[in-house]
């Protein structure tokens, strides 16, 4: 009769070779013989991680600790588990577990560098991915961790020299490429960019986000055509949902549903009306606060609020996702629908809200962040201090419509900073079109209220970071989705305070000029 411990060997080197089926078989013999043993509880738990069977994997991870928990494979191992579901808090607690136990632990100090990273601690991050490297300096992943925590941190430069690095130590690392893709792109080096995302896609060729990302570098440079095509690959649909093509659909349903922000959802309202002129019924579904605001709009026949679950509340017969309509209807830059206005503010609201503005001056509207969730909110959102040279423009009187955490910079500001803040008093998108309608103008970071402003046709005036969002496009100062707004770009980047000066010199111009 095999020993256990000639079969764990056999069943880790079957595990080793892949061979999955045959090496768990071994494990539960060896279960049967000795329940607790961690050892093979432990590889088995692993077997479980690799076939997405996360939880599990937990489970019988955990049991191992529990008969042996001075092994810090375990706690190393149970926190890539707890990463997967999502746990990121006890993922670090495992992995510091395991760096107590073995101090000199390449493998925890970079598994525990990526999840701080992902937390948005980098400075922590940083500092266990160089000490990964300083146990084992040939370590791909831990170069390509360091990259993303300094990319995170702004420091472009050195991210592109830790993904070079990954890359010289590891040359069929698609991760490494979509990175290195990622730095070129918010370097403003968007052919660099698009030439990494082909590396990406060779040795990986169903490679989402660098497909995602090669098509926003076309979107950015106007290239609309390759741009839609490889932006689709963000769309996942249920097997049992039929996406419209865009052809006819008398007498069908057909359920659009927005994605993504406030403001994307905003910007492509605009086709709505052209997509009911191709068939029945048009079911548009979206997030709670724009819900008013949209009521009435046309080519809309039912408005429905998107629910927790993420499953629709209605039946229907055709789906396609808000942001894929453009390349339905083969759009340009020349094509772009770009008539203004297209939505309108309550007119009970804007009595409500204009009753309120009744000082006077020149009124401007301000917001310095956008969503914090959102994937690039550290180079896109500012604070509010910087807004100071418009406050100090004369005749001009500011009103924050800032809504969030940051909005509570407003009870920090100096006593001689002006500003009214209505943001407590907002409570939907229905209420900010009814205050933009008393505005005489608009100043915004990149977010959905320069969107809003934009959709009324209102003066709106849009901050853009360095490496800006693709809908901007390079090197203009004015939008082709919007004809009243107006593009201050950062010439260098993280630097708002020469955008916002730039700013505050055109608005004395325009309100403090005299006519002749």
């Amino acid at each position: 009769m095999t020993s256990v411990s000639e079969t764990i060997k056999i069943a880790v080197k079957q595990h080793k070779a892949g061979r999955l089926k045959q090496a768990a078989e071994l494990y539960y013999q060896i279960l049967q013989a000795d329940p607790h043993h961690s050892g093979a509880l432990h590889l088995l738990g692993l077997i479980s991680h690799q076939v997405g069977k996360h939880q599990e994997a937990i489970d019988l991870i955990d049991k191992a600790i529990a008969r042996n928990p001075e092994v810090p494979q375990f706690h190393n191992n149970i926190g890539v588990s707890f990463e997967a579901l999502g746990n990121k808090e006890q993922s670090v607690r495992s992995y510091m577990q395991a760096l107590q136990l073995r101090p000199d632990y390449p493998e925890a100090c970079n598994n525990l560098g990526k999840v701080l990273t992902d937390l948005g601690r980098t400075k922590e991050a940083i500092k266990y991915c160089i000490r990964a490297l300083r146990l084992k300096p040939d370590f791909p992943e831990a170069c390509n961790n360091l990259g993303n925590a300094l990319q995170r941190q702004g420091k472009t430069k050195e991210a592109i020299r830790y993904y070079n690095q990954a890359l010289r130590l590891k040359p069929d690392y698609p991760a490494a490429y979509n990175n290195l893709g990622n730095v070129l792109q918010q370097s403003g080096l968007l052919h660099e960019a698009i030439q990494a995302y082909d590396h990406t896609i060779r040795l990986e060729p169903n490679h989402t986000m660098a497909h995602v990302n090669q098509g926003i570098c076309h979107l950015l440079m106007g290239n609309f055509e390759d741009g839609w095509n490889k932006y689709e690959w963000r769309c996942k649909y249920p097997s049992d949902w039929f996406r419209w093509d865009g052809s006819a659909f008398e007498g069908k349903r057909l359920l659009v549903q927005d994605e993504q922000g406030f403001g994307d959802s905003i910007q492509f309202l605009r086709y709505l009306p052209m997509v009911k002129t191709r068939g029945g019924t048009l079911i548009f579904e979206t997030k709670g606060p724009l819900i008013s605001l949209l009521r009435g709009f046309p080519g809309i026949d039912k408005l429905i609020e998107r629910r927790h679950n993420g499953r629709p509340a209605v039946e229907f017969d055709l789906h396609i996702h808000l942001l894929s309509v453009p390349r339905i209807f083969g759009t340009t830059l020349q094509t772009i629908p770009s008539e203004a206005p297209y939505l309108f503010a309550d007119r009970e609201k804007v009595g409500r809200w204009g009753a309120r503005l009744k000082k006077g001056g020149f009124k401007v509207g301000i917001a310095w962040a956008g969503s914090p969730t959102h994937h690039n909110d550290r180079n896109r959102s500012c604070c509010l201090a910087q807004f100071r040279p418009l406050a100090e423009v004369p005749n001009v009187q500011l009103y924050g419509l800032q809504k969030g955490e940051a909005a509570l910079q407003v009870e920090h500001l100096p006593g001689n900073l002006m500003i009214e803040d209505l943001g407590p008093d907002i409570k939907d998108f229905s209420d900010v079109a009814g205050i933009i309608e008393n505005l005489d103008l608009i100043v915004s970071v990149d977010t959905a209220l320069a969107h809003l402003a934009g959709a009324m046709g209102k003066s709106v005036w849009t901050l853009l970071p360095y490496a800006p969002d693709w809908r901007w496009l390079l090197d203009r100062e004015d939008s082709p989705w919007y004809p009243t707004m107006r593009l201050f770009r950062q010439k260098k980047p993280g630097n708002w305070d020469s955008v916002l000066q730039r700013v505050a010199n055109e608005l004395d111009s325009l309100v403090n000029t005299p006519v002749c």
